[in-house]
């Protein structure tokens, strides 16, 4: 039981997307202004330890014109 909470909390803590930037184009030069912005969005619909927190990150970015990568990043 310890296991799998300590997984879980990391797990939430990592909240990075896999972003194939070269696919993204000329998007690429803005990625780490939209990763700041899309998280401050994302703080205002989700907590940042939970997981939806993660694909409204992913699909900021994605509305924005970048490629990622992660399964959840299509719907």
């Amino acid at each position: 039981m310890r296991i799998l909470l300590l997984s879980i909390i990391l797990a939430g803590c990592s909240s990075h997307p896999v972003t194939d930037l070269r696919a993204s184009g000329d998007q690429a030069q803005f990625y780490q202004r939209d990763v700041r912005e899309c998280k401050n969005l994302a703080k205002e619909v989700a907590w940042s330890w939970s997981f939806h927190y993660d694909r409204v990150v992913e699909k900021c970015l994605k509305g924005r014109g970048h490629s990622i990568l992660s399964a959840w990043a299509d719907g």
